[in-house]
């Protein structure tokens, strides 16, 4: 027999606040057992099919990250972090959900197995290679 917080988990949906929020411009963070994810508004260029060839509309989309713990977004190694893009409606708001939710379903060791924050080193990115006219 599967124990209650099993049984739990089943049920349970990682929340996303109500779209009226996120269209405010408000970000939203969280964390799931070793799961940080953040939401940001924003909008996008794409093509307008009533327009010219080349025209131009902007789209409001959510954007989603998420990367392991231990650290915050810009300190964790970019091989370990992922992005999606879903439009800014209430079907969006609601995939967004379902993404985070399978996303960590799909591999609850690897979000479970985050070191301590005191156990590693956050990432820095690589030293910009010496321009040569820098070096005479």
């Amino acid at each position: 027999m599967k124990d209650r917080l099993s049984q739990w988990k089943e049920f349970y949906m990682i929340f996303v606040p109500m779209l009226h929020y996120l269209q405010n411009k408000n970000s939203f963070s969280g964390n799931e057992d070793g799961m940080r994810y953040l939401i940001t508004p924003g909008k996008r260029s794409v093509p307008d099919p009533d327009g010219s060839e080349e025209a131009k509309k902007e789209e409001a989309i959510l954007t989603v990250d998420l990367w392991p713990e231990p650290w915050t977004l810009d300190k964790t190694d970019p091989a370990l972090r992922r992005r999606e893009i879903f439009p800014m409606t209430e079907e969006g708001r609601t995939a967004v959900a379902q993404y985070l939710n399978d996303a960590y379903n799909a591999e609850p060791e690897r979000w479970s197995a985050h070191p301590s924050i005191l156990d590693c080193e956050p990432w820095t990115p690589p030293a910009p290679e010496p321009d040569a006219e820098t070096q005479h």
